[in-house]
Order: structure tokens, then sequence, then C-alpha cells
């Protein structure tokens, strides 16, 4: 049996164009019928949980994060706390509102009055780690 056996392929998430400047929190999500994926801009709401946040709720007045993990369907009536950037460098394409539609050049000015920055990167593409 060779050291160097595949152990199979996998596709990398990449959201942060850059690690400088990145600030995290934990935050109270709104139970959801949905599952939620990474990327997902949230806003906060009036009763101080976070949900996905609809192109017409990335504005300034919102406190505005990304979403950093994947979540499951939670319709409980217990919010569930969620890993998010409040603040960072993001690679354009990546960031999305709860549609799943890549943020427009409004959205993003909206998220980069609060912290939230993008950039263009190259695209990581699927590991594959077979030996030949």
């Amino acid at each position: 049996m060779e050291l160097y056996e595949t152990i199979g392929t996998s596709t990398v998430r990449k959201l942060l164009a850059s690690t400088e400047g990145v600030r995290k929190a934990t935050l109270p999500i709104q139970p959801n019928e949905a599952a939620i994926p990474a990327g997902t801009v949230l806003y906060r709401q009036a009763s101080g949980l976070w949900t996905p946040a609809a192109a017409a709720q990335i504005v300034d007045a919102n406190a505005l994060a990304v979403l950093n993990e994947d979540l499951a369907v939670n319709s409980g009536n217990v919010a569930e706390d969620a890993d998010a950037y409040v603040a960072g460098c993001f690679i354009d394409g990546t960031v999305k509102d709860s549609t799943g539609t890549a943020v427009t050049a409004a959205m993003k000015l909206a998220l980069r009055k609060q912290g939230i920055f993008f950039k263009e990167d190259t695209t990581i593409g699927t590991f594959n780690n077979e030996v030949e």
C-alpha cells in the first residue's frame, strides 16, 4: 500500500480575500424554515435576532453581517447561535442576499460603510489529491 493514496476530492469554500481587518461575532439567528448557506448577508431585526437579508434590507440603516457557516433548518422557537463576520474583505461574488443572488454595487456600498469590503480573487476550484 502506498503512503500517498487517493484521499478524495473536495471543493474549497473560501469567502475571505484577506484576513486583515476581520472581525467575527456569534449572532443569534431567527429560527428559519430553510437552510442558510455560508456567505449570506444577515441583518439585525428589531427583536435583536439576525435573519437573511433580502435586497431591500441591505441598506445603511440596518446592522449587517456575513454568515460564516452553513445553517440547517431550525423551525423551533429557540434562536440558534451562528458564526458570522461583521467586518472583513471578501472575494467578490461569494456574498449573497437571502435569495442567493450576488450583492449589487448599491448593496456593496452599504456593506462597505459597515466594514465589509470586496476584492477580486482567483477561483479556488476543486482540490484533487489523487496519485498517478
